[in-house]
């Protein structure tokens, strides 16, 4: 099958011959203009291709497919929330990227939270966890320490680690007895404080993990 573009940006086919070259040959005397005797020849590509191109544009002498960059460029394709214009090219923002107004791309670094989610408008990590998700996910880290066992070489490491183990372990369920009697909320409806491990506990925790 032969397919008759014009050469635009935005090509447009114009008409196709279902012949084969030897029944051009023969049905048309080799012309596939024949039919079409008010078009200029030169003004026109001829491709001999079955299928349909989807976004045909005339490049390098010839019809091509638009890539997705192009038919941006052209104004038949919408960027999704997520893709940007970049270097001439269309990309796909992953979580915690955004193109600045100077058209560098910025990568900003997830922070630690419970339900951390990058808002694409602010470009802004956001907690989208509820107090009583935040108390019930800390205690869930730190409650697989709560053995004998553990408790001893966390003495043998440094005694005042069991104490603030302890306490912060006490504090949690309290917390999360309140938390759970009440509605729950997003984070910032009521002001709570909860507890911050040391750094030598988070590192305690660490090496647990490692070890179990």
């Amino acid at each position: 099958m032969f397919r008759i573009f014009n050469k635009e940006a935005i090509a447009k086919e114009l008409f196709t011959v279902n012949l084969t070259q030897e029944e051009v040959e023969i049905v048309l005397e080799g012309n596939l203009f024949k039919d079409h005797p008010e078009l200029n020849p030169q003004d026109y590509v001829v491709i001999e291709q079955d299928y349909p191109f989807d976004y045909p544009t005339f490049k390098d002498e010839t019809i091509k497919e638009m890539t997705i960059y192009e038919r941006y460029q052209n104004g038949i394709y919408a960027l999704s929330e997520r893709e940007k214009e970049y270097q001439g090219d269309i990309i796909t923002l992953e979580p915690g990227q955004y193109v600045d107004e100077k058209g560098v791309l910025q990568t900003v670094p997830k922070p630690e939270g419970t339900r951390i989610e990058w808002n694409w408008k602010t470009h802004e990590w956001e907690e989208k966890a509820t107090n009583l998700e935040i108390v019930q996910a800390q205690y869930r880290d730190y409650e697989g320490m709560d053995t004998p066992s553990t408790l001893e070489e966390m003495k043998q490491q440094d005694p005042a680690l069991v104490t603030e183990y302890l306490n912060m372990m006490i504090e949690l369920r309290n917390l999360i007895y309140t938390l759970s009697a009440s509605e729950q909320q997003p984070v910032g409806y009521s002001t709570i404080s909860i507890p911050t491990p040391s750094e030598s506990l988070k590192k305690f925790k660490n090496k647990f993990n490692l070890t179990r």
